[in-house]
């Protein structure tokens, strides 16, 4: 058995760089970072890691099986966690945490529920995942500045609708490789151009209002071109390492250009 089969680490790999982009973001537009920015990290990927333990043991748990060990993990994962999340609220007092911890709980719990009746590949279900994975672009900030204001707010809007992008893309995608489905791949393409097109109008008004400075346009433009592409070549073959490397081109992208929106 494998080091990750055995720690049951997440094996979604685009959802550990939906949790620790935007981590990049906050850290690196505070421009500082502490110790409690480390307990942080430390308390964030302990409850990141949590999740495949959790979800082991609850479908085991609602099918009457054993769990094999993921409710040990899930408790050590847990502790983790908490041990490094509360001296931020206890002993640095970063109260705001509170709310935003409570909020991340309710989603994964959510999240949760849903792949155990197997929901969890719907659009909704992905969205609201990636808010979750998304706060800790704020909760960075926060934690490393000591405030919460607009720019936490907009690392969090601005982190959650560029990942957003890609769960239209790859629906598009794997629609298109099943035309025996006309109809499922005309709907999520329409779900997708909608999407994209509101993302441009919203990015150029806000430009267009100095609300977000002119690089944010240029972050979100590799994203949005994918799109597109894939809207007009729904059935082409993708080449799997060279759509990987290509995804994580655009992270840094998207990471140098949000940055340079605030700087």
């Amino acid at each position: 058995m494998s080091i990750s089969k055995k720690l049951r680490l997440p094996k979604e790999h685009g959802a550990w760089a939906m949790l620790y982009v935007p981590f990049a973001l906050g850290t690196i537009v505070a421009a500082q970072v502490s110790w409690q920015w480390l307990f942080l990290l430390l308390a964030v990927s302990g409850l990141f890691i949590s999740r495949e333990s959790m979800l082991v043991w609850w479908r085991a748990r609602s099918r009457g099986r054993d769990a094999k060990g993921a409710d040990r993990m899930l408790m050590i994962y847990l502790a983790i966690a908490a041990a490094f999340g509360a001296p931020l609220i206890l002993i640095f007092k970063l109260y705001v945490l509170i709310p935003l911890g409570l909020f991340g709980m309710v989603l994964l719990l959510i999240n949760g529920k849903q792949a155990v009746n197997l929901e969890e590949r719907s659009i909704f279900g992905e969205i609201l995942a990636i808010c979750g994975l998304t706060m800790t672009a704020p909760a960075a900030y926060y934690v490393a500045t000591g405030e919460w204001n607009h720019t936490a707010l907009w690392l969090w809007l601005l982190s959650a609708c560029y990942f957003s992008s890609s769960v239209f893309y790859i629906k598009v995608r794997v629609a298109g490789l099943h035309r025996n489905k006309p109809n499922a791949l005309q709907r999520v393409s329409q779900h997708c151009a909608f999407y994209h097109t509101f993302l441009i109008v919203a990015l150029v008004l806000f430009t267009f209002t100095k609300s977000l400075e002119l690089p944010i346009l240029i972050a979100f433009t590799p994203a949005i071109s994918r799109a597109f592409i894939g809207l007009l070549t729904p059935g082409r073959k993708v080449n799997l390492t060279q759509a990987g490397f290509l995804e994580v081109v655009y992270s840094l992208i998207f990471l140098i250009f949000t940055t340079l929106t605030f700087s």
